[in-house]
């Protein structure tokens, strides 16, 4: 998956595309919100899939996923609550577009080196590699993004919503704060540069992944008729 920080660009491009008046607050935590399983005790990895409706197998999962977006909606009629559920299934989104794009470029970047190289590397220690290069590259753009004050500001002042079923307003106002406490410690910090899946990459990934959320969510949702196409980085 994709970690917070690279959720969070997403978010702001997408936010930034739309002349509609956007909870921003809320939309941003939406945006972080489905990760939040990790703060329940015991969590499993079928927990995981369960908050992001269940992505695997699914050949009709987008098609599935418009209906349960439409349902998610509809169950409140507050602003606040709209822009968290896009948020949340902005996240999604993006996780679905990462592992059928840059999760595979990466892993055949890795495997191409090895076999060169005539190394055999385990499913544990590719998992490694991958989440120090992402941890990297989430750091990257914590040290540099612009909006990361006014995004910071806007999640530590922004209640939370229960997810029926899936996730409550503690588990993801906890997230929320492990992962701004989390680049406040250096000592989380892989402080390398990345080899297999660089920023250039992850760039290229957010740029086209805000133009195809634009497409989609305006096909999902009416009321994003007017979000303009073609975003720049």
């Amino acid at each position: 998956m994709p970690l917070p920080m690279v959720h969070l660009h997403v978010a702001v491009l997408f936010a930034d595309a739309s002349p509609e008046r956007v909870e921003r607050g809320s939309f941003y935590l939406g945006n972080i919100a489905p990760d939040s399983i990790h703060m329940r005790e015991g969590t499993t990895r079928e927990d995981k899939e369960y908050t992001h409706f269940n992505p695997k197998g699914d050949e009709n999962y987008v098609t599935r996923l418009e209906e349960v977006y439409s349902t998610y909606i509809q169950q409140r009629p507050d602003e606040g609550w709209k822009w968290f559920i896009r948020g949340y299934f902005m996240h999604v989104m993006t996780d679905f577009y990462w592992f059928r794009s840059l999760y595979p470029e990466f892993v055949e970047r890795v495997t191409s080196r090895d076999e060169h190289q005539g190394v055999k590397r385990t499913k544990d220690e590719l998992g490694r590699l991958y989440y120090q290069e992402t941890d990297q590259i989430d750091f990257n753009l914590y040290h540099h993004a612009s909006w990361r004050g006014d995004v910071w500001h806007k999640l530590k002042n922004t209640p939370s919503y229960d997810v029926a079923s899936r996730l409550t307003a503690e588990e993801i106002l906890r997230w929320r704060d492990r992962t701004v406490s989390f680049f406040n410690e250096q000592a989380n910090e892989p402080g390398i540069v990345p080899t297999y899946m660089t920023d250039e990459m992850v760039q290229a990934f957010v740029t086209d992944t805000v133009n195809r959320l634009i497409v989609l969510f305006q096909s999902w949702d009416p009321e994003l008729q007017h979000l303009n196409v073609n975003m720049g980085s």
